[in-house]
């Protein structure tokens, strides 16, 4: 069975972003094949004290879990543009929940860290709905990272050597081979030592968030917040 599809990814017998381009109604408007069955993004949702909706839990090989886009923390601002600040949990599920086969859009708050300060960055993600992959319990287990393999530089910095199949850096293409890491978290790779062991800034729980400042080998210093793990066969 296929892992679930973000947009942006190639379907079969679809194109990226298009699933379902070439299937339309009489109206000309495309219609997502479905099966008929009821599913969501593959996530648990609670409120916190102070009153937002947050994922508890991503479920291995959800759509949630495959995007590598929606972390455990994340808070849900809207689903499909609408705002569920006030929701119940039953409330929001009941938005999320809908055919498989068929596009969701979520609005997160993602919290992400950069030269020393933390912010938060609300970010959409559009996901389809699909069942959940089964993955093994064993591949499941923590603590587990991006899914990359490092060397250090001269000046302190690290450069990506290798993107493990299967790791949150390889599906999202957000990190490339030749990338230079030059922090993690709030935490500049330059202060540490040619010993430092800095895969205890990278590991951390399943689904958990990590930031990491690059200066990107098609030029550029970007910031994202990744999520540990990934799609099939956890990485370090």
């Amino acid at each position: 069975m296929p892992p679930p599809l973000t947009q942006g990814q190639v379907s079969p017998g679809g194109s990226a972003g298009g699933m379902w381009n070439d299937r339309t109604q009489s109206s000309g408007m495309p219609t997502p094949p479905t099966s008929g069955v009821m599913c969501g993004i593959g996530c648990n949702i609670n409120i916190n004290a102070d009153g937002d909706l947050w994922v508890t839990k991503v479920i291995p090989g959800g759509p949630a879990a495959f995007s590598c886009e929606i972390a455990v923390g994340d808070v849900i601002l809207a689903v499909d543009g609408v705002q569920v600040k006030g929701d119940t949990t039953d409330e929001v599920a009941k938005r999320i929940v809908g055919p498989e086969g068929v596009p969701i859009t979520i609005t997160c708050r993602v919290r992400r860290s950069l030269n020393g300060t933390t912010m938060d960055v609300d970010k959409p993600v559009t996901l389809i709905r699909q069942p959940p992959v089964h993955i093994p319990e064993r591949l499941c287990e923590g603590p587990i990272g991006l899914g990359i393999d490092l060397v250090r530089l001269d000046n302190g910095h690290y450069q990506v050597r290798k993107l493990q199949s299967g790791g949150a850096a390889y599906l999202t293409s957000k990190l490339r081979v030749g990338d230079v890491v030059t922090a993690i978290n709030t935490t500049p790779l330059q202060t540490l030592g040619p010993r430092a062991d800095i895969s205890s800034l990278i590991l951390g729980d399943p689904f958990s968030r990590v930031s990491v400042t690059i200066s990107a080998a098609h030029g550029g210093m970007q910031t994202g917040a990744g999520m540990r793990g990934g799609g099939i066969g956890w990485c370090i």
